[in-house]
């Protein structure tokens, strides 16, 4: 079987991990990504937890052929680096994909981890068998990938642009992109975590599931700003199903259901009934899923 290495830098954490091209995850494991300002110490941090995982698959039936990075963040034409992200500026213009290359003398492919993330469902997750897809992913930032006739959707920063950042609470909370009320802002780690009195996210997500009502309040409410902001992107993008991954999806139906109460309460006709919102099958890992498998089998 052919495998790629396979990474996913995030504004908080990085996941690593070998992929099969089924979509099979065989290794896998996660480094904080504190080391964003300083972009050469993160990559080798990357190659230190990578290097061992390909010398531990590759045998006579499986060889890994190439390596797939998905980063949070707009990418210049070519796909060589990274070159806006508010949440993670110590990376922009860093020759990302060339500082791979150098370490692990494979082909390596850099892509935007909505576009990742959404080809993951696509190929192997809640999106199978959809034409048209809408992928959103909600932790530290939030962001989304658009597939239109079976094809990723590019627009700005190769990719469908920031729609994270449509305002669904105008002067709220603030953004890092220097706006208010922002999807993003109200609807991102940071945001359930204030809501639930500082309390960290899997805290809150483990203690609404035990029955805690101030969790459980403060997912709810997040859910609904993500059904708001859902409601408007259809407009847009007309999707038939739109899947709900990220670190904020293993809440499950406590934030699934929320969203669905709040976008039916604010669609428009022509979507209200008609969009099918779902959680994601990846538990998170669905950008090295998407990462490796563009790399192994590019779409576009």
């Amino acid at each position: 079987m052919r495998l790629a290495g396979a990474v996913d830098i995030g504004a908080t954490n990085t996941k690593i991990g070998i992929v099969g091209e089924d979509g099979r995850v065989f290794r896998r494991t996660t480094i904080p990504t504190r080391s964003g300002n300083e972009p050469d110490h993160l990559v080798d941090a990357i190659a230190a937890e990578l290097r061992p995982m390909l010398d531990a698959v590759t045998d006579e039936r499986n060889q890994v052929v190439a390596i797939g990075i998905a980063i949070a963040g707009f990418l210049d034409r070519e796909h060589t680096m990274m070159v806006a992200n508010a949440n993670l500026r110590g990376l922009c213009d860093f020759p990302l994909r060339r500082a791979f290359e150098e370490r692990f003398e494979l082909d390596c492919h850099l892509e935007v981890d909505s576009n990742a993330t959404t080809m993951a469902e696509y190929r192997f997750g809640m999106g199978r068998g959809i034409t048209n897809l809408l992928g959103m992913v909600f932790g530290t930032g939030v962001g989304g990938g658009v597939i239109v006739g079976g094809r990723l959707l590019r627009f700005t920063g190769e990719c469908v642009g920031d729609i994270g950042h449509v305002i669904v609470e105008p002067g709220g909370r603030q953004c890092t992109c220097g706006a208010r009320g922002c999807l993003e802002a109200v609807a991102c780690s940071a945001a359930l975590s204030e809501r639930a009195e500082g309390r960290a996210v899997r805290e809150v997500i483990a203690e609404a599931k035990n029955g805690d009502r101030s969790a459980i309040s403060a997912i709810s409410a997040t859910g609904e700003f993500i059904g708001l902001g859902l409601a408007t992107l259809v407009q847009i993008f007309a999707p038939e199903r739109i899947v709900i991954g990220g670190g904020l999806a293993a809440a499950g139906d406590l934030l699934i259901e929320a969203a669905r109460s709040s976008f039916r309460k604010h669609a428009g006709d022509d979507f209200r009934d008609r969009v099918e919102i779902v959680g994601s099958s990846f538990d998170g890992w669905e950008g090295i899923v998407g990462a490796a498998s563009i790399a192994l089998s590019p779409h576009d």
